[in-house]
């Protein structure tokens, strides 16, 4: 049987915390993975998009986690309506851009974390505090 909990992408989407056994493998992924159609039995045999071939929508191949940290609720949802996030609510992709900007290794970027660690939303802050953990510089040993 299939466990769905257990799938990258689920968590993109899912309305509750990235349990943290899960953040690192996410990677650089903010929603979805295309892990899945690669390995899944059942599409073995269709022929994939190729390199550099892409759909005629308007899609983004590459975001800015710190876009997506400093933009308005309104601005997130009216460019990402055509994606599902739970309840519409942007504070969603806010909490994956969070897991990718720890994962990314570029302290120079916890700045747009930071009011997220501070803030009221305890999805938010939890993600938050993790992304500054694995971004703040180990002290020297010595």
């Amino acid at each position: 049987m299939l466990d769905s909990t257990r799938c990258l992408s689920y968590w993109t989407q899912a309305p509750a915390p990235i349990p943290e056994d899960y953040r690192a493998e996410l990677g650089a992924q903010v929603y979805g993975c295309d892990i899945c159609q690669d390995v899944c039995p059942w599409n073995r045999g269709i022929e994939k998009r190729r390199a550099g071939e892409t759909p005629d929508r308007d899609l983004e191949p590459h975001v800015s986690l710190v876009e997506w940290l400093e933009a308005s609720d309104e601005e997130l949802r009216g460019r990402y309506d055509r994606l599902y996030f739970p309840r519409n609510d942007p504070r969603y992709l806010r909490r994956n851009a969070l897991v990718a900007l720890g994962n990314s290794g570029d302290p120079e970027h916890a700045t747009a974390a930071e009011p997220y660690a501070a803030g009221d939303d305890s999805l938010l802050r939890d993600h938050a505090e993790w992304a500054l953990e694995r971004l703040r510089p180990l002290p020297p040993h010595g």
